[in-house]
């Protein structure tokens, strides 16, 4: 005889089925878990990179706002150096110009080739009823051998007396006088005797300009011929003037001032 099972409960779950149910429960939840971590970590990450950015902009901005600042000093510097080299350039030039006027005043000592020049007084016997002055070495015989030498292309000229080579020689300048003050010339403020010694500096064939000039040959190579004033010239290689000694300031000369 057979036995016949009891009929299962319609509200009855097998085991299984409740293991599937809490393992599917389990995964949702871990996997929402990671999911919401996956938000978070994203929402992280992109606000770190913006950070990031912020400063990396602002470490842009300063770079080359210090980059302006670096180029702006390095164009100053350049500005001062060319200043510089154009003020040096200038003084170069100032100087030069200081150096041609110093020459050209006679303040500076100088050498060239030139010529030189003596006459003395004549050694004739004074004939009776003759002037003796017509024999001696007068102030305008000096003045018209200087007159005549600046004529002839002369650039710097000296005067010494005693016809000493080397001696002690008054250079001409703008204002220099040749006075005559009794058996004495006045040069500058010395007072110089025959025989006289006049050198000159100048170009090639200063000395036969000279001997050609009409004011040498106006008057004083008459009165070489007419009264035997001793009188000699030569040409030189080279020589060597003095710079004037002596006060250069006008006393009533002043500077005009430019109007506008």
């Amino acid at each position: 005889m057979s036995r016949r099972r009891p009929p299962r409960s319609r509200l009855a779950h097998p085991q299984w089925a409740i293991s599937i149910a809490a393992a599917l429960a389990a995964i949702g939840f871990v996997g929402a878990a990671q999911w919401n971590s996956s938000l978070a970590r994203q929402e992280f990450i992109t606000s770190a990179q913006r950070v990031l950015i912020t400063e990396a902009e602002q470490g842009q901005r300063q770079q080359e706002a210090l980059r302006a600042e670096l180029e702006d000093a390095e164009a100053r510097v350049r500005s001062f150096q060319e200043r510089d080299a154009g003020s040096r350039s200038e003084l170069e030039a100032l100087n030069q110009e200081l150096a041609v006027a110093r020459l050209a005043s006679g303040l500076d000592p100088v050498r060239g080739p030139g010529v030189v020049i003596e006459i003395a007084d004549s050694q004739r016997v004074v004939p009776p009823g003759e002037s003796p002055t017509n024999y001696i070495v007068l102030v305008d015989d000096l003045r018209d051998i200087v007159t005549a030498l600046w004529a002839s292309g002369a650039e710097a000229i000296t005067i010494a007396g005693g016809a000493a080579e080397g001696g002690p020689a008054e250079r001409l300048v703008a204002s220099t006088s040749i006075y005559g003050v009794g058996s004495s010339i006045l040069v500058n403020t010395a007072f110089l005797s025959p025989p006289f010694r006049v050198e000159a500096i100048g170009p090639a064939g200063l000395n036969d300009r000279f001997l050609s000039h009409p004011i040498y040959l106006a008057r004083v190579e008459r009165r070489i011929d007419a009264y035997g004033l001793q009188f000699i010239t030569e040409a030189r290689d080279e020589l060597e003037l003095p710079a004037f000694v002596g006060n250069t300031r006008l006393r009533w000369g002043a500077p005009v001032q430019e109007r506008d």
